[in-house]
Order: structure tokens, then C-alpha cells, then sequence
């Protein structure tokens, strides 16, 4: 992904979150970093080769702090789903899959988010029943092929959805009750052994891409296997990602399982640490971000997955007070459908509105684009990403300040958050190099890769079949089970108050 020789980037107006200001600026780039930065027109090439950009808005590039590029080939699979309802249908959404098939849903998630501007992601990958080394690389391939960056964690639990919360099988009805009770995932140790080889081996992976591990959800998994994780994570320096407090029924499940929250009781395992990353974070309370604060730990803001399953609205500012390190994510396409980081940032803004409290506790656009490129950066463990200085990556996404978006041109900062469309994202550059340009991304054949999305969603309709007539007749007796305890007291709330009955 490194360009070869030097590249004066001439007369753009850079955008630098840190500093929240914009300026026409030369940026000269050289083996996938910025070396230099003056005014502009004060920036000799040097013999390298010159690109115009003086009519771009150059922002860093946008990182994705959590996503599941599992979930590609099923966006737009449900309307009115809970998180619940989601993890309930989890089976079919991400079974009967090979490598192919995994590399090719890799890639239509590569290419969607770099076309809004992507330029990094935190992947969750899933693969059941458990990690395979060939699915594994098939999802960092589709990634170098694309040409972003990439942290890969495997996606791992030892129970399922109806074992891990409490009370969730006993309510249902005999039948389903009985066919549900004989899944299982067994002991782990197979899964374990998988993270291990995957671990061991990541010096083989493509440029650009990391291992970390994620065990999905602190409820989802025995004590003795996420103790198994965080030892795997301990012994290969891997960054550890987790769901955590994303759901109402998450966390009242954690207190009755421990008698706490579910980060008390992570905190007591020694999960938090600097490299910890809670994705959601929607039902924490003051004590919890205390802890992860102290702990060093970060959290990946997720607001279109947030409210398009109901989950609740996080409270930013509090974290940011604390010092917590805050990215945004999209989530994967079947909660999150878009995968569109502009979206994040705008929805980011106008939901830190939503609290009451003075205005001055709002995001401001500032605040915004730091948390959708240095602070996904920072989660995901790109010391360099996500900024615009020198030293740092090379990577950036060119804004058309043609566009109607960016007329007039008032405050660009603002408009970024509060304008911008992806139609307005014209080129996309990752480690010094064009991946998107002309509106092409240059490794893919969109239109073959239409095709093959087609025939494969085809076949995958035909082989879950089953599973997903199963998880039909579930959803309802899963939903009803979660509203039965919306009345349980939590010490902190975050949906809004209903003005019906």
C-alpha cells in the first residue's frame, strides 16, 4: 500500500480536527507518511510527482471504529429488530459461510466504506461455529485488496444467546425450548486453539492489517474462557474488543449473573486496560466510566446501530470529561445498513443535543471529526492515524468543494459534519496511495462484483433457509421476554420517557 516515491499534495484546504481550523496547505508525502507541510504554493515536489488540489477539502481519513464485515451481504434484512431480535436471527445472518463467501462480503464492506471516505476500520469477524485460519485470511485479503487498513478480531463466545441470559429459555414455549437447549458451543477450547494459531501467525497477514480478539459479550462468555482470551491477548500484545452495555437486558442480565455491571465485573477480571475497546457503551454509569477511564480503556460510539435497534442514546460528554479515548463506528450493515462514517459523524453531533443540559456540553463539529479519525485511529491502535501533521499517515479523503454541499463555503469544519454527502467524496487516499479516484476504486469491477454478490445471496437464501424459519418463530418469545423487564430498576436510563399510557 506504500507510495514509492515522493507526491506533493498542492493547495488543498486541509482540515485539522486537532486544531479546528482549515487552511490551503502543500502536503508532500513519501513512503506513506507526511513529511512536510507549508502553505500553500511554498512546498517544493522535489522530482515527485504533483497533485492538484485546489478546489479539495482534505480531511483524515475516517475510521470506523466497529464494524462486522460479516454482515455485508445481509444490509437491509430487517426493519423493527431489537438488538435482541438481531442476536437472535445471528445464526442464519452469518451462517453457511466459506471462504469465499467471506472474502467476497469482505470485500463489498471494503468498497462501500472506502466510497464514503473510510480509510481504517475495527472488524469483528465472525465465522461459526468458530474461527477458521482460511476464513480468517480471506477477510484480511478482501481488505489488502481494497487496499484500507484493518484490525481483525475474532468474534468468539462458549454460550449461546439462550444460555447466557438468565431466564431467556425457561420462557419459552416446550417446543422451542427443547430444540434450543441442545445448541451448544462446547467448552471453547476448540475456539480457543483456533485464536491461538490466528495469533501466532499474524506475521503472515497483508500489510495494513492487525489481529486483536474479541469475546463478544461479557454474559456470552464463561468466566474460564474470557480468562482464556485476555490470556491470549496478554501473551501477543492483541487489543481486546467487546459489546458492552449495549442493551437494557445486557446489563440487567450482568447483575444477575454478578451481582454488578458488566464493566465492575470485567474490571475484577482485569479486562480493562489501554487497548480495551467497549463498543455501544449506551447503559454506563458514572462508576463504570470512572473505571474505564482509570483503566485507560476506550469505547467505539456506534449511534446509527443505536438507534436503529432501539438500544438507547449514549452520553458522550461524560466520557469525554473523563478523558476516555471515543471513536465512531457504524456497526455492520444488517443494524447499521450504510456503513457510512459521514452519517456517524452527523448523527454523533445532533444526539449529544439530546441531554439536558446547557448547550456548551453539545459536540462541536471540532470535537465531531476528532472523534471519527484520531480517535478511531487511537482505537485501533494507529499511533500516526487520523491526523494531519508531519510523521503522521497518508491518509486522507478529498472532499469536492464543487459540490453543493460546499456552496457557499461558510465553515467547513461545520459543513463536513452538519453538510456533507458521499456523493460529495472524490478521491480516497490510504499509505500515500489513490484507492478511490474518479469514482472508481480501482482494484474492484463494481459491476463484477455486483454479480457475484447476487448469485451468492441467491444461494445463501436457499442453505439458511431453515435457520432462519427457527429464529422467526423465536424472535417474538425473545422480544416479549426483554419488554417484561423494562420495569427491573437500573441506576441510569437512556431511552426517552414514552408520553403514551
Amino acid at each position: 500500500m506504500t507510495a514509492d516515491n515522493d507526491l506533493l499534495i498542492r493547495g488543498g484546504l486541509v482540515v485539522d480536527p486537532a486544531a479546528g481550523r482549515a487552511e490551503h496547505l502543500d502536503l508532500l508525502l513519501r513512503g506513506g507518511t507526511i513529511v512536510k507541510i507549508g502553505a500553500s504554493g511554498t512546498v517544493e515536489a522535489g522530482g515527485g510527482a504533483v497533485h492538484d488540489a485546489t478546489d479539495r477539502l482534505i480531511l483524515p481519513g475516517l475510521v470506523n471504529a466497529h464494524t462486522h464485515g460479516h454482515a455485508n451481504l445481509m444490509k437491509g434484512v430487517a426493519d423493527r429488530w431489537t438488538l435482541e431480535a438481531s442476536l437472535t436471527n445471528g445464526p442464519w445472518l452469518g451462517g453457511a459461510r466459506d471462504p469465499d463467501t467471506m472474502y467476497l462480503s469482505t470485500l463489498l464492506g471494503a468498497a462501500d466504506m472506502v466510497s464514503k471516505g473510510c480509510t481504517a476500520c475495527f472488524d469483528l469477524v465472525y465465522e461459526f461455529p468458530r474461527p477458521t485460519a482460511a476464513g480468517f485470511a480471506a477477510v484480511a485479503r478482501a481488505y489488502a485488496d481494497v487496499g484500507m487498513r484493518a484490525v481483525l478480531a475474532p468474534m468468539i463466545a462458549d454460550k449461546t444467546l439462550f444460555h447466557a441470559i438468565p431466564g431467556l429459555l425457561d420462557s419459552l414455549p416446550a417446543e422451542l425450548r427443547e430444540t434450543v437447549g441442545k445448541f451448544g458451543l462446547g467448552t471453547g477450547d476448540e475456539t480457543i486453539a483456533a485464536v491461538e494459531d490466528i495469533a501466532a501467525n499474524r506475521a503472515k497477514l497483508p500489510q495494513g492489517i492487525e489481529v486483536a480478539i474479541a469475546p463478544t459479550i461479557p454474559h456470552h462468555c464463561s468466566e474460564r474462557f474470557l480468562r482464556q482470551c485476555l490470556d491470549i491477548a496478554e501473551r501477543h500484545g492483541l487489543r481486546i474488543h467487546m459489546h458492552v452495555a449495549e442493551s437494557r437486558l445486557q446489563v440487567l442480565a450482568a447483575h444477575k449473573l454478578y451481582g454488578t455491571s458488566p464493566v465492575v465485573y470485567l474490571d475484577r477480571l482485569g479486562a480493562l486496560r489501554p487497548g480495551f475497546v467497549a463498543a455501544h457503551g449506551i447503559w454506563l454509569d458514572d462508576n463504570d466510566l470512572d473505571l474505564m477511564a482509570k483503566a485507560g480503556a476506550g469505547i467505539a460510539h456506534v449511534p446509527a446501530s443505536n438507534l436503529r435497534l432501539g438500544s438507547g442514546i449514549a452520553e458522550i460528554r461524560p466520557m469525554l470529561d473523563r478523558g476516555i479515548t471515543i471513536g465512531l463506528a457504524t456497526d455492520g450493515a444488517n443494524s447499521s445498513d450504510a456503513l457510512n462514517m459521514l452519517l456517524a459523524l452527523r448523527l454523533a453531533s445532533y444526539l449529544s443535543r439530546a441531554f439536558a443540559a446547557p448547550r456548551a456540553r453539545w459536540l462541536n463539529a471540532a470535537e465531531t471529526l476528532r472523534l471519527g479519525t484520531e480517535g478511531g485511529a487511537d482505537l485501533l491502535g494507529l499511533a500516526h492515524g487520523g491526523r494531519i501533521a508531519p510523521g503522521a499517515l497518508a491518509d486522507f479523503v478529498f472532499l469536492d468543494l464543487r459540490h453543493i454541499d460546499f456552496v457557499p463555503l461558510t465553515d467547513p469544519l461545520n459543513q463536513i459534519v452538519t453538510c456533507a454527502d458521499t456523493a460529495c467524496v472524490a478521491e480516497v487516499m490510504v499509505n500515500g496511495r489513490f484507492v478511490m479516484q474518479g469514482g472508481r476504486i480501482e482494484p474492484v469491477d463494481m459491476a463484477q462484483l455486483r454479480e457475484r454478490v447476487q448469485t451468492v445471496v441467491e444461494r445463501l437464501r436457499i442453505n439458511v433457509a431453515d435457520a432462519r424459519a427457527l429464529a422467526a418463530r423465536l424472535e417474538p418469545h425473545v422480544v416479549a421476554f426483554a419488554e417484561s423487564l423494562l420495569g427491573e430498576p437500573l441506576g441510569v436510563s437512556r431511552l426517552l420517557a414514552s408520553s403514551c399510557g
